[in-house]
């Protein structure tokens, strides 16, 4: 009986969600918003009525240039932090990405799929990709980064991606240091496969199941 109920009170969660989202949706600029980082480059940050919205950071979008298409997990899919839950295409390369959050989805972004190239325009703002309604939200909050935390963390990414590329340094840097857009197209595929495990802590095979 209590597994039923529990059931029932997820269930009342995500459709009391799903109603609140048609009628407030996403800013399109979001300014001064605290969010939170996973170590596989997904974003989140959390909304007064407690679900989490979810994307990908300013760092994924460089790597994989212009992204052609984003599956995301259906309506009511439960996700779960660290695991693969949705993917990215550029051209041929697909790069699955892990949930920063478990939960229910109880919304997605209908205007990414229609038009994903708005997750390389605005990454943090109207490219974000889907809501969730948490179920452990409190524990999981200690495995991503914040402020200075995440400020040095993606300083110290950079320089593994320097590192990454050594011994090409002309496939990593334009004039003046600065990180070239579309390493997905410069790559060799097993230099992608490296560096979907290294970076986005994704499988080098095949990648995510079911997202």
């Amino acid at each position: 009986m209590s597994t039923i109920l529990a059931l029932i009170t997820a269930l009342v969660l995500i459709v009391v969600g799903m109603v609140r989202s048609r009628k407030t949706r996403e800013p399109a600029a979001e300014v001064l918003i605290k969010r939170l980082v996973h170590p596989g480059h997904a974003w989140l940050r959390t909304t007064s009525d407690g679900y989490a919205v979810v994307g990908v950071d300013d760092f994924t979008q460089s790597v994989v240039g212009k992204i052609d298409a984003v599956s995301l997990p259906r309506l009511l899919a439960r996700v779960k932090q660290g695991e693969a839950a949705w993917r990215l295409k550029h051209g041929e390369r697909t790069l699955p990405m892990i949930s920063p959050v478990s939960g229910w989805v109880v919304e997605k972004n209908d205007a990414v799929l229609r038009d994903p190239s708005l997750v390389n325009a605005s990454p943090f703002g109207e490219g974000w990709l889907f809501k969730v309604k948490p179920y452990k939200l409190t524990a999981e909050l200690r495995n991503l980064l914040t402020g200075r935390e995440a400020r040095r963390w993606q300083d110290a990414v950079r320089g593994h991606l320097q590192a990454f590329f050594s011994g090409t340094p002309a496939l990593f840097m334009q004039d003046g240091g600065v990180l070239l857009q579309g390493l997905a197209d410069r790559c060799s595929e097993e230099e992608w496969g490296r560096l979907a495990s290294e970076f986005f802590l994704t499988p080098q095979k095949n990648g995510a199941q079911g997202a």
